[in-house]
């Protein structure tokens, strides 16, 4: 049996779809193609096309819905709650702000409401059909979050560093590392939260990514990197602080992590050793 679809932001949860939510689908969704960036040539004075390269853009999610109300008035409030809903008035005029799309498989997309059009012709019966779309920001779905965390530890035996000199310092260095496992289907973006205190905190994805960052945190601050496509940001306790990231580390958009296993380290300076980093994804599918 379908289950019902899922349209949420921030102070907005709609589910739709089957006959419980009273926004019945009266045809399967049509998810649309992806679309398609190239950098394709024709070849000069030649027959023929130079391939170049190929960047996949987003999709746009068609929904064909029947307004199940039991009389005019009903029929005119769901209408209304489904216009509302699909307004997204809470993102719509915030840069990079999307909503979250949720299938009946219960894989997710992100993007925004756009086209919302009704006919209101059986609407004295309580019915109104609506044709609704949803603008991806990508072609890929994704499974429920997941998370690793790893402390940064002072090495072993601690003590001064030697030679000795003013002022003495008792800060070291040091690492520690632990497995990250991305399944799915296609590469995924991550986040990673750093959490103070340390100075010049590295992350690294042994044989995939590197990323070090030129500043410092306390005790009470946290460092979100955010490489989804639809973010892409450096925050420090909320303000940006992008140009921390070195020139030859990682650029986000190439932190794309496909499916395996990998070794994921935390290196800094901390007098405390209680720094950490917590890295979320969500792994990546072709198919709702």
């Amino acid at each position: 049996m379908p289950n019902d679809w899922l349209l949420s932001y921030p102070g907005e949860a709609l589910t739709f779809g089957t006959i419980a939510s009273r926004f019945v689908f009266t045809e399967a969704p049509d998810l649309g193609p992806t679309e398609i960036h190239s950098e394709d040539a024709a070849r000069p004075r030649a027959d023929g096309v130079i391939f170049g390269a190929d960047f996949h853009g987003g999709r746009t999610i068609t929904f064909e819905l029947a307004v199940d109300g039991k009389d005019e008035d009903d029929g005119r409030t769901l209408l209304g709650r489904l216009g509302k809903a699909w307004r997204a008035d809470k993102i719509r005029q915030s840069p990079g702000a999307v909503a979250m799309l949720t299938s009946g498989g219960g894989r997710v997309t992100f993007g925004r409401p756009r086209r919302f059009a009704s006919n209101d012709e059986y609407l004295p019966q309580g019915l109104a059909h609506v044709v609704a779309d949803f603008a991806c920001a990508e072609d890929v779905w994704y499974s429920g979050e997941q998370s690793v965390n790893v402390a940064l530890q002072p090495p072993p035996g601690g003590g001064l560093i030697a030679p000795l000199a003013s002022p003495l310092a008792t800060t070291a260095t040091s690492d520690r590392s632990t497995v990250i496992r991305v399944g799915g289907e296609v590469s995924t973006w991550p986040v990673f939260e750093i959490q103070g205190p340390i100075v010049n905190p590295i992350v690294e994805i042994v044989g995939l990514l590197k990323m070090e960052f030129r500043t410092s945190l306390a005790f009470d601050q946290k460092l979100v990197v955010d490489t989804r496509p639809w973010v892409r940001s450096i925050l420090r306790n909320g303000a940006s602080v992008a140009g921390s990231l070195t020139r030859t580390s990682t650029r986000l958009s190439k932190a794309a992590i496909p499916p395996g296993s990998y070794e994921l380290v935390l290196r800094g300076t901390s007098d405390s050793g209680t720094a950490s980093v917590t890295t979320r994804w969500r792994d990546a599918y072709t198919t709702p």
